[in-house]
């Protein structure tokens, strides 16, 4: 079947690329696209149409005109129609109203401003707001200010869309299948190889909390290490291979590629212990990625170095960025153009959820060269040391867990989880070790 669509004369590339990723990327149907001299998005199959409200690009018809902070809604809207697949579904752009007319659609809400809102992450552009590490804070951000953050409000709009086609006799299939996608950032590869993290960290046992057994364990914990007896409680890669590998899953282990004398250097990436450690993954199926150090987020030579340390058998296509430092575009244009292929960088750093509203991966878009990369983005949901600020008690912890696991589930996304190797086998973690067991069982 024939699918036509009408576009406005306007911030083209703009509206080529959402119509891409929502139609083609997301529901998987392929369509005929030209540009018109009309107000709206006309959407055509059969003697059918589908017409969205164009209630944003219309109104900045210059090139990259809309790209401003006065240009983010004030408010969300959250509306009830019969296509949309969730109660009261978020309204970023557009009005509520669903008319019916014969074999006619036409949908008030503006999904596609909405999506490309979401998925561009522009407001993260405009926004001056920015924390000691130069990231937008969660609390700046449109979904967290108006609660709709545990919400992938991208899937529903593509779902909604789904829906208004199957009305008219067009039924399309969802072709993603559910995959949870367990990654490790490696901040820290062991605890105790210098004595001064010993020191430090049995002066935490008697000062934090308050016990001297405590500090004594892990003094002679040191000293067991050493001669090979007792493994450091940073080594967790073969717990959590083994813990993945039973549920039929891969861990993605992320490295950050420091060496000493450098900010980010809690471990040498050329040391032979973590490069031994790299190639125990690789061989065992799962995978190497990278985890941009501090300050390579915005610097594309710095990346391009840090690449260059990991033993050349290993071929790097994964990052997430440390600290989640991003800068919109220049850190997606990084990475692309240094050859990662899959990024995970657009998590929450205080909450948990939807940063770019979507479970699916998405390839990305540069929002000053107006281009599509190669590039694709896995949106992080749930990093166990935020969920843990929100939900102390570790079975909130984990029913949230189940939530979002389930919200996952329900579009068929992939739930990307974030629990770092170091936060299993210390005292501060060691009750939710048995949450994170819990979390994969099938």
């Amino acid at each position: 079947m024939q699918i036509n669509i009408r576009i406005p004369n306007n911030n083209i590339p703009e509206r080529k690329y959402i119509i891409d990723v929502l139609l083609s990327g997301f529901l998987g149907v392929e369509y005929n696209l030209t540009v018109s001299d009309i107000d709206i998005y006309e959407i055509s199959f059969e003697d059918k149409t589908i017409e969205i409200k164009d209630c944003f690009f219309n109104k900045f018809p210059g090139d990259l005109s809309y790209l401003k902070k006065e240009n983010i809604p004030d408010k969300v809207i959250f509306a009830e129609n019969r296509f949309a697949p969730e109660a009261n579904i978020p309204v970023i752009y557009g009005d509520s109203g669903i008319n019916i007319s014969g074999n006619r659609i036409l949908c008030g809400i503006d999904i596609f401003a909405s999506s490309f809102f979401m998925l561009t992450r522009w407001e993260e552009h405009v926004l001056s707001e920015k924390d000691r590490h130069g990231r937008t804070p969660d609390e700046a951000q449109f979904s967290v200010k108006h609660n709709f953050n545990e919400r992938p409000v991208v899937n529903e709009y593509a779902e909604m869309l789904r829906r208004m086609f199957a009305y008219l006799g067009l039924n399309i299939e969802n072709k993603h299948k559910y995959t949870p996608v367990i990654t490790h950032d490696i901040d820290f590869f062991a605890r105790y190889d210098k004595l001064s993290k010993v020191i430090k960290a049995a002066g935490g046992d008697i000062l934090k909390r308050k016990s001297f057994k405590k500090a004594l364990n892990t003094i002679q914990a040191y000293f067991k290490i050493k001669k090979g007896k007792q493994k450091d409680p940073y080594d967790t890669f073969d717990y959590l291979m083994n813990i993945s590998e039973k549920s039929g899953l891969k861990s993605h282990f992320y490295f950050i590629p420091a060496i000493p004398g450098e900010e980010d250097a809690q471990y040498n990436i050329t040391e032979c212990a973590v490069v031994s450690k790299m190639r125990s993954i690789l061989q065992r199926g799962h995978i190497v990625g990278v985890h941009g150090a501090y300050r390579s987020y915005k610097n594309k030579e710095l990346f391009a170095k840090e690449l260059l340390r990991f033993p050349k058998e290993i071929k790097i296509t994964e990052s997430r960025q440390h600290y989640l430092r991003f800068s919109n575009p220049e850190t997606w244009q990084i990475l692309n153009d240094t050859g990662i292929k899959t990024d995970s960088t657009i998590g929450f750093i205080n909450n948990i959820g939807f940063r770019a509203g979507i479970c699916f991966e998405y390839p990305v878009f540069n929002i000053l060269t107006r281009q599509k990369l190669e590039l694709k983005e896995r949106p992080l949901i749930f990093m166990e040391q935020a969920a843990r600020k929100t939900y102390s008690d570790k079975e909130k912890f984990f029913d949230k867990f189940s939530d979002l696991k389930n919200i996952s589930k329900k579009y068929e996304g992939n739930f990307v989880i974030l629990w770092h190797n170091s936060n299993l086998n210390i005292p501060e973690w060691e009750e939710f070790k048995e949450i994170f067991e819990r979390m994969f069982d099938k």
